[in-house]
């Protein structure tokens, strides 16, 4: 049985690409992933910066060979459409939505991708879990991690320490 408790785990681009590759960090978060996070989603726009970063391992920086960067993005595209599949997005054109993610940018400097998933996480459709339920944000970007956590956003910075039990 795990430790864990069962709740929604949103990750981030650089979680998953941590997942998804083997680079620096990727240990820690891959055995979450993989072994104590039965409910992992992620939104569609980190699923895209997810690919992009996959490519740029792939064409711009050497990391990954062609087979190497194709496997990565068949494993994550797989995933997503299993996860993700009966997850309502938050509605981006919506001029509620909207104010509040530009409200986020200018709060925490961060840019609309980041903005939309504290958003999603603080009132997409698992942001009625609390206590041990509650919906842990999973990246390895510490700027977001802060706004997250000064967002009330339970938070784990997968290159910092244990995911909180």
């Amino acid at each position: 049985m795990s430790e864990y408790p069962a709740r929604a785990n949103f990750f981030d681009a650089s979680a998953l690409i941590k997942v998804f590759t083997n680079e620096y960090g990727s240990e820690r978060v891959t055995e979450y992933f993989n072994n104590q996070a039965p409910t992992k989603f992620t939104t569609p726009f980190c699923l895209y910066e997810t690919l992009n970063i996959l490519k740029s391992k792939w064409v711009y920086r050497e990391e990954l060979s062609k087979e190497q960067y194709l496997e990565c993005c068949f494993k994550l595209l797989s995933w997503y459409r299993l996860a993700n599949e009966h997850v309502a997005d938050l509605e981006l054109f919506d001029p509620v939505v909207l104010d509040k993610v530009q409200s986020l940018v200018g709060l925490y400097s961060l840019d609309v991708s980041d903005a939309l998933q504290l958003l999603t996480v603080k009132a997409g459709d698992f942001s009625f879990f609390v206590e041990e339920s509650e919906t842990l944000f999973v990246t390895a970007d510490k700027g977001l991690a802060l706004a997250a956590k000064k967002e009330n956003i339970k938070t784990w910075c997968c290159i910092d320490g244990e995911p909180p039990k």
